[in-house]
């Protein structure tokens, strides 16, 4: 016989709404549950207040919806779906948790996103005319609460929600499932996981193509084109451009003879000078979060890149009192950390040698650290990525150079190196600033998720400026003529307290 779960299992999701919408959420989902294969029965249970699930196995679950014991201690309106697998074999307790997990956001939830982005979520005052009616749109996009408000403008713009598609990076954030059962539930918009990404990118050229639309890519950290080119070259004429909002996917896409017009929101001027401090802040906050026992005052930090994220990172570990090392192979940048102060060297392995860091904050996008300079490392030392995926330390090279390692949950992954320490690399060195977080407050990066938009529209009426590759000058041109730089001084300027005047 499979073996049973012992003991019971608990998953809880808290939700933001008023009693009727959670109620009704509540109620949605266990009518999706009951309507799996591996569910017998779904019924109301008056006596517990809870749906009783029964299923085709023997085992047996519930869902309750309940609300804090301490309501002054959670979000005003929060209210709490817990579901319990009490019986039954841990694969049906799995799929049992995936659909709980699935729960799109409530109106009130969605209504506060709105209200933190004022410039994203009015796109549709500047252009009422629907421009971008005529393309279908595939999105990379991070996913968070902020997302979806981009979404709705898009769709808001004219774009057929049967004619979008996300990829899923599959990055633990706070809300994941949440943000692909909304987008899947209440938009109607296909969800492809990182994954699938050829099969996804394939499936949604078809849907398109046979509407005789083609199609915008908004991509962050460079995914869809290098796949496309490489294993799909025939269908790039079937791509009207590219909206980029990361410096590693420009890295990406830098050695590809683009055909297609390049909208480079990361190398704007708008997004270099506003962002990335902000970046910097969330990553330094989730590592510190991650480690609320250790004691990093006074401590040696060791960051490794010096461009727009690595600089601001320096410097706000600095303000944590932290001693800061910074390398980088380019010497230009090198130079430049040097002479605001920072300990730098031209050897990566002498630098950690002789600084010694219980942290260091990976911010090149590439292999920076491997496990020969890992060896010089203190013990209890850290390793954490600001950068996408997790391609920043060479985590197989760690791995080989291991006598163990151990999955540290949520923390990370530990590593044992032979003749050296033991170290643990945060977040299993997926990028920091998302793990288990929301990074970036909606407000802050309301700004960029407008800028994507402007991108989009851009690039689906054809203008003129953006020619196939890179077109850093003209982003900034067309972003400027958007005004939303504009109205985002005039939210968060000298007018609205934000400043001297």
């Amino acid at each position: 016989m499979p073996a049973s779960v012992k003991p019971p299992l608990v998953h809880a999701v808290d939700i933001v709404a008023t009693q009727d919408e959670a109620r009704h959420l509540a109620g949605e989902l266990a009518a999706r549950i009951s309507v799996s294969p591996d569910v017998q029965s779904m019924d109301w249970d008056e006596a517990s207040a809870s749906w009783r699930c029964a299923l085709t196995d023997g085992g047996r679950a519930r869902l309750t919806l309940a609300t804090p014991a301490d309501p002054a201690a959670a979000a005003a309106h929060t209210h709490r779906i817990v579901a319990t697998f009490e019986q039954g074999t841990p694969a049906a307790a799995k799929a049992f948790f995936v659909a709980a997990r699935h729960l799109p956001f409530t109106a009130t939830e969605v209504a506060a996103a709105v209200s933190e982005l004022p410039l994203t979520s009015r796109l549709t005052n500047r252009w009422p005319d629907k421009p971008l009616s005529g393309v279908g749109v595939l999105l990379t996009i991070h996913h968070m609460r902020d997302f979806l408000v981009l979404v709705d403008s898009l769709l808001a713009l004219g774009v057929d929600p049967g004619h979008m598609t996300v990829i899923d990076k599959e990055y633990p954030y706070a809300h994941t499932h949440r943000v692909d059962a909304h987008l899947v539930q209440r938009n109607g918009i296909a969800v492809w996981r990182y994954r699938d990404l050829r099969a996804g990118i394939e499936d949604h050229i078809g849907r398109v193509a046979a509407a005789g639309k083609r199609t915008v890519v908004m991509d962050d950290g460079g995914y869809v084109m290098p796949t496309v080119l490489r294993e799909l070259p025939g269908q790039a004429g079937h791509f009207v451009g590219l909206v980029e909002q990361t410096t590693s996917g420009i890295r990406k896409v830098e050695g590809l003879d683009l055909p297609l017009p390049l909208f480079s929101v990361a190398e704007s001027d708008m997004k270099s000078m506003i962002e990335s401090y902000g970046i910097a802040d969330a990553a330094v906050r989730n590592t510190l979060r991650l480690l609320p026992d250790e004691k990093l005052e006074g401590q040696a930090a060791l960051v490794l890149g010096f461009g727009r994220i690595g600089h601001e990172v320096a410097r706000v570990l600095e303000n944590r009192r932290m001693r800061v090392a910074v390398f980088d192979s380019d010497i230009t940048r090198l130079v430049a950390a040097h002479e605001e102060g920072f300990l730098t060297g031209r050897s990566l392995e002498q630098l950690v040698r002789t600084h010694r860091p219980r942290l260091v904050i990976g911010c090149v996008g590439s292999r920076s650290f491997g496990a020969r300079e890992a060896r010089l490392l203190p013990e209890r030392s850290y390793l954490v990525s600001t950068t996408s995926r997790n391609f920043e330390f060479d985590l197989d090279e760690l791995r080989a150079g291991s006598t163990a390692v151990t999955d540290r949950g949520v923390l990370g992954t530990g590593y044992e190196l032979a003749g050296g320490p033991e170290i643990v690399v945060l977040g299993h060195g997926m990028p920091i600033n998302f793990h288990y977080a929301e990074s970036l407050s909606n407000r802050y990066v309301d700004l960029v998720l407008a800028g994507l938009a402007v991108g989009a529209v851009a690039l689906a009426r054809a203008d003129e400026r953006l020619r196939p590759g890179h077109n850093v000058a003209a982003t900034n041109l067309i972003l400027a003529e958007a005004g939303i730089v504009d109205d985002y001084y005039r939210l968060y300027g000298p007018a609205a307290g934000g400043g001297r005047g």
